[in-house]
């Protein structure tokens, strides 16, 4: 790439990243500069900072510097897709839902929150995922310079994630996860019978903690590891965190998988 290039590029890069921050930051500017700032400092989104990531990609050999534009354009699209997950999405279920009186304990008080609650987690269910089709396609081009082929990214990613050894294996437990996930939440809702209908029909709710648990490991370490490969350097961390539930998949997403697969047997069978 020559400079000239290198300079749109970062141009592009920058332009991106004010936005976002400007983002982030809005929403604490009722708050001392101080107290704000410390909220900034450990944020999740902000914690991605892409103009230091395509510093070290340049600085180091690790890739080849032909694919740092497709690298930072699949960068831009998992960030984007965090702020999604983590504020956007979040922030307007609080706001159209808890904020203009839904109950808990008495969900179907007002009819129109209830079904408006069940909406929004429909779109979680999917939002949550494809951060994981955003990164994972990150990771993949950054490995091979080419998207993931086909249409089950998950299935190539983790296929092929052992070639790319020591560099992402921390990465190869969520394989089992993320099916899990399908199995429980995505596929069902999307693909086949709702699984938010029962609750709006008295049955057991979607706990939205477990839809959100696939997107804790992105947020606790995944940073940390992509600049330190693209680096060319050992990141050291075994295990990517959890902060909102445990590995074993809780009681929403067993009934789910317990509801997928006998659909699934009952297909067979016909």
């Amino acid at each position: 790439m020559s400079e000239e290039e290198i300079a749109r590029l970062r141009e592009h890069v920058t332009e991106f990243e004010d936005i976002v921050r400007q983002a982030r930051s809005a929403q604490h500017a009722d708050l001392p500069s101080e107290v704000a700032e410390s909220f900034l400092s450990h944020d999740p989104v902000l914690a991605w900072q892409l103009l230091n990531l395509m510093d070290g990609y340049q600085a180091s050999t690790a890739y080849p510097i032909a694919l740092l534009p497709g690298v930072m354009d699949r960068l831009i699209d998992t960030k984007l897709q965090l702020h999604f997950v983590t504020q956007v999405w979040p922030g307007t279920m609080n706001l159209m839902i808890y904020l203009r009186g839904f109950e808990e304990a008495n969900p179907l008080a007002i009819p129109s929150l209830q079904l408006a609650r069940l909406g929004y987690s429909q779109a979680m269910i999917g939002a949550v995922r494809l951060l994981w089709e955003r990164l994972m396609r990150c990771i993949h081009y950054l490995e091979t310079g080419t998207d993931p082929e086909g249409t089950h990214t998950r299935r190539v990613f983790f296929r092929k994630l052992p070639a790319w050894s020591p560099r992402w294996d921390l990465l190869a437990e969520f394989e089992s996860e993320i099916k899990t996930y399908d199995e429980g939440f995505r596929t069902p809702e999307y693909h086949k019978g709702s699984i938010l209908k029962r609750e709006l029909l008295g049955g057991a709710a979607v706990d939205i903690n477990e839809v959100l648990g696939l997107m804790m490991p992105i947020t606790n370490g995944v940073w940390t590891v992509m600049m330190s490969n693209v680096k060319g350097e050992p990141h050291n961390i075994i295990r990517l965190g959890r902060h909102v539930v445990a590995t074993t998949p809780g009681p929403s997403l067993q009934r789910g998988i317990k509801e997928f697969k006998r659909k699934k047997l009952r297909d067979t069978d016909q």
